[in-house]
């Protein structure tokens, strides 16, 4: 049940009291003014996106201060949460793929990796690179892919989330289900591959519908072109 705003207020000066709240409340009273909720969402949750971005970027260093980016981005786009369209872990971890993902690039451009790194890139550029066709804000890419989730077999939809959700490895999850390692491997490249297929499909689908409504308007003569 959450608290009221003055129920929030009084936990201000009580840093023990503001790791009691679930992770909506810290984030309703950082949107207060609470700047020590923050460093409570970074004490719960920093090492998760720091597994992340350290499987990504292949380096502690860059998976550092790819996480303290990360909270910057939570603190400046606090106002944009919305728990009723998703979790604050799932929201979080989208800022995680999103910026790992955009280092990891930046490196590769630079030839900061060799080939071989390369080659074991993470598939999360398939999971969330799909968002971008649909030039969805990170929330809405959360419950679009919350929803393709729903459609897969339990098996790879498990998979999934212990990867990009939980933040573990093939055989950290191989353990965890008692599957093989390859086998979760393939349960986790077949479900990637539905979700990409799936997103890629919703983009085609909306940019029909911003091809009709462009042409309507153009019937309309409410379109302005410039020359």
């Amino acid at each position: 049940m959450s608290l009221s705003d003055d129920e929030l207020a009084a936990l201000f000066l009580s840093p023990s009291g503001l790791r009691n709240l679930t992770d909506e409340d810290l984030m309703r009273a950082l949107c207060m003014g609470c700047n020590d909720a923050l460093a409570v969402l970074f004490e719960r949750h920093s090492a998760l996106v720091f597994r992340i971005a350290r499987a990504i970027l292949h380096d502690d260093g860059e998976a550092e201060e790819t996480v303290q980016r990360v909270f910057l981005d939570v603190f400046r786009a606090v106002n944009q949460f919305n728990p009723d369209r998703g979790s604050f872990k799932t929201w979080l971890l989208q800022y995680a793929y999103h910026r790992s993902i955009n280092r990891r690039q930046h490196l590769q451009a630079n030839r900061f990796y060799s080939r071989d790194e390369l080659d074991e890139m993470m598939p999360a550029d398939l999971f969330f690179g799909p968002g971008h066709l649909l030039c969805l804000l990170p929330q809405e890419v959360v419950c679009l892919v919350e929803q393709v989730l729903a459609t897969l077999e339990s098996r790879q939809r498990r998979v999934i989330e212990l990867t990009y959700f939980e933040g573990l490895t093939a055989e950290e999850i191989a353990k965890k289900t008692g599957d093989s390692a390859s086998s979760v491997r393939h349960n986790l490249y077949r479900g990637l591959a539905k979700l990409r297929s799936v997103l890629q499909e919703a983009s085609k689908a909306k940019g029909k519908e911003k091809t009709a409504a462009e042409q309507t308007l153009k019937g309309k003569r409410i379109l302005v072109e410039y020359p």
